[in-house]
């Protein structure tokens, strides 16, 4: 019985801070993260001001944690597992591209509120910098997997590879395509897939 209520108490308290973090995800798009406050994020969410720093800590914690919210609604764990586990380049690429776009579609507005707060709050800076990291570790990630399938250009060297994989799926990237250019989401991803095939994948 006790460890039922225990479980119980667990799953309230996840549920709790998942209702926190979504609440700030909403706000810092909408707002920006300067224009919020603990206090509005706890607010809005219904909690208690010192529900929120028992659960993540800091204004900064919540940012923190929502790298892992965006991970999480982008499904970057499954796309990894889909590009460890293809056969062909042709099949990794076409996975990180649509990671990308899913990333963008569904998470584009949360990270260009960071990005744009980063410019001026350094603890922003701090999380967009290890985003960045993780977002360049994946580019590191598809290219490796392309080249151990023998897909790479062989006049392109595997840094040069990362790195215009890296560029061609960062977020400006993707700004520029859909809501500069007014390109619908499925016309980006194809795009950019055509696109880096022909100046990464070796000619068939």
């Amino acid at each position: 019985m006790a460890s039922t209520r225990i479980d119980r108490r667990e799953r309230m308290a996840l549920q709790t801070r998942t209702d926190i973090l979504q609440t700030a995800r909403r706000l810092f798009a909408e707002r920006g993260y300067a224009a919020t406050s603990v206090n509005d994020i706890a607010e809005e969410a219904s909690v208690a001001l010192q529900t929120i720093y028992k659960r993540l800590g800091s204004k900064r914690g919540i940012v923190m944690a929502l790298l892992e919210v965006i991970d999480e609604e982008a499904g970057v764990r499954e796309a990894a597992a889909t590009i460890a586990a293809a056969r062909t380049p042709k099949d990794v690429l076409r996975t990180q591209n649509r990671l990308t776009r899913d990333l963008q579609e569904r998470c584009g507005d949360i990270v260009g509120a960071l990005i744009a707060a980063a410019a001026s709050e350094p603890e922003v800076a701090q999380v967009v910098a290890e985003g960045l990291r993780r977002h360049r570790r994946g580019a590191r990630f598809t290219i490796e997997r392309i080249a151990e399938l023998g897909g790479l250009r062989p006049d392109l060297p595997l840094d040069h590879a990362i790195a215009l994989l890296s560029a061609a799926t960062a977020h400006d990237a993707w700004y520029e395509l859909v809501h500069a250019n007014n390109l619908s989401w499925d016309e980006a991803e194809q795009t950019v897939n055509d696109a880096l095939k022909r100046a990464i994948l070796r000619p068939n």
